[in-house]
């Protein structure tokens, strides 16, 4: 139950900070969030269930196999959940989701079976960036989409413990993370990292959703001046496939980057519908590639965090 305590300062703060604009879902997170009793952190009303609708902004699977995640209304202040293991699969972020469950404690306890999506990869507003050291006292944030700018993971693989603490100019943070990046790779180089600002152990952390590079903005006017981006986006589908699908199909394959670097030379059809990619080989430096191929290949850990 450990971990599902360490959300009670999360979900009283936020209900304390922050209003809720002009989001349609807003209302009914606010309902939620009005339950909370700013003294104690407790929930007042622990039998009703409360409908919510919202998108998905962060989530961790626990070692039980429930899923503690975000909810959150567009550019708004979330709702921490609870999730049973059956219901894992559709916390994804980026997925909008209605569900339904009672208040325990700090978090929203979904009724299984209750949760339905709505649809996938949507915008839930854009990330507030703030440097490592806001993380000495993030209440003013809490419960909201964050980019933590800047920051470098120590050196070696993840440890699968969920959590690892990155170093930025203005200190430490500690990430949660997915238990089941165990043994892979941590990022490599300066990240900005996404996610929701949370309370555990009086240590401000980062329940963390996304990493892109730093480099992300140079990698996008690369990919722009080469015209990569006339058939490609790296969140939405276009002509082409979104670069974070690409990635996801390719986040387990050792093979993958000379792959793409190949299919950027020589171009091809059939992998991703009949629309042919054509051969940029004389066109893009095979400098260019491999940093375009790095950069797409970058965007697998959207799919790696949401495991």
């Amino acid at each position: 139950m450990s971990d599902i305590l360490r959300w009670r300062t999360f979900l009283t703060t936020a209900a304390l900070a922050l209003a809720f604009g002009s989001s349609v879902f807003g209302a009914a997170i606010d309902e939620v969030l009005k339950q909370i009793d700013p003294a104690t952190g407790k929930a007042k009303d622990t039998a009703t269930a409360f409908p919510i609708s919202g998108i998905i902004s962060a989530r961790a699977t626990l070692a039980d196999g429930q899923v503690l995640a975000d909810v959150q209304p567009t550019g708004g202040t979330g709702v921490p959940l609870l999730v049973s293991k059956a219901d894992g699969p559709k916390i994804v972020v980026r997925n909008e989701l209605s569900l339904t469950g009672p208040l325990g404690f700090s978090v929203l306890k979904v009724k299984e079976g209750s949760v339905t999506v709505a649809a996938t990869n949507k915008a839930f507003g854009a990330a507030e960036p703030r440097g490592a050291e806001f993380f000495k006292d993030a209440g003013s944030l809490a419960g909201r989409y964050v980019q933590l700018t800047n920051v470098t993971f120590p050196a070696g693989k993840f440890d699968g413990s969920g959590k690892i603490k990155v170093k930025g100019a203005g200190g430490e943070v500690t990430l949660h993370l997915p238990a089941t990046l165990k043994e892979r790779e941590v990022p490599a180089g300066p990240q900005n990292v996404f996610g929701v600002p949370f309370k555990a152990d009086g240590e401000w952390r980062l329940l963390a959703a996304r990493f892109l590079s730093v480099s992300n903005k140079a990698n996008l006017a690369l990919a722009t001046k080469h015209t990569c981006i006339s058939c490609h986006n790296p969140d939405i589908k276009a002509v082409g496939p979104a670069y974070r699908d690409v990635a996801a199909k390719f986040k387990d394959d050792p093979g993958a980057r000379a792959a793409l670097i190949a299919q950027i030379e020589k171009g091809g059809t059939g992998k991703w519908g009949i629309v042919p990619m054509p051969p940029l080989g004389t066109k893009v430096p095979p400098a260019d590639r491999e940093v375009l191929v790095d950069w797409v290949l970058g965007y697998r850990w959207d799919a790696i965090l949401s495991e």
